[in-house]
Order: C-alpha cells, then structure tokens, then sequence
C-alpha cells in the first residue's frame, strides 16, 4: 500500500502515521462484525480423493528413496 506525501508534510510525521491505516482496517471490521455484517469466507479448493491417494503415494516413495540413499552413502563410506 502506497501513501502519498503533501509537499508540506514532514517525512516523520508519514512515517508515524503508518500504522494507522492498519489500525483503521481492524476498527472497520471489528464495527461491521458488532452490526451483524460478518464476512464469510468461500470454502477453499477441496481434494479429491484421487488426489490424497497420490500424494501420499509421493510422499511413500519419496521418503523410501531417502532412505535408501542413505543407507547407500553410509555403505559407501564404510568401505
């Protein structure tokens, strides 16, 4: 978020006020929530169980790769 700068005004005084657009912000919501206006949030991007099912094969083969890459390197530095 960008502010602008009157040529009058001081660089201090926009640098104090900065937190104020946040603390405006906050006031807005918390007065329309006293009045009944919530906000409501869409439902976000499901998955499918298609999807789970292949991540957690991603996720089984991934770590099974680790491992035997470790147990491949500590074979190597033993001999």
């Amino acid at each position: 978020m960008t502010t602008a700068i009157a040529a009058h005004d001081l660089v201090e005084k926009a640098t104090a006020d900065e937190h104020d657009d946040v603390l405006l912000a906050a006031a807005k919501l918390n007065a329309k929530a006293s009045l009944g206006h919530t906000v409501e949030s869409k439902p976000g991007w499901q998955l499918t169980e298609e999807e789970i099912v292949r991540i957690a094969i991603t996720v089984i083969l991934v770590a099974l790769v680790t491992v035997i890459g470790v147990a491949a390197a500590a074979i190597f530095t033993m001999g």
